[in-house]
């Protein structure tokens, strides 16, 4: 009978070792504020920058659409 429990020796190891980790973190503080506030500043950095990005990408496709208009005037137009 004693064979059919022998894996929970183990796993209640484990969770007492798991909850005592969690407990520390949460009485301590995690101690990475300083990089956790840096790495936010840096996804907003590139978060604006992205912005910026499709802004200019709209313009150039704008752009593009007008000489591509242009151009199949041009073509359709008669020669002078």
């Amino acid at each position: 009978m004693y064979h059919m429990w022998w894996w929970l020796i183990p796993l209640v190891f484990f969770l007492m070792m798991r909850g005592s980790r969690r407990r520390y973190y949460r009485e301590r503080g995690w101690g990475g504020g300083e990089q956790v506030a840096e790495l936010r500043r840096t996804v907003e950095s590139q978060r604006d920058y992205i912005d910026q990005l499709e802004t200019r990408l709209a313009r150039v496709e704008e752009g593009l659409e007008f000489a591509e208009r242009l151009l199949s005037e041009r073509a359709g137009a008669p020669a002078h």
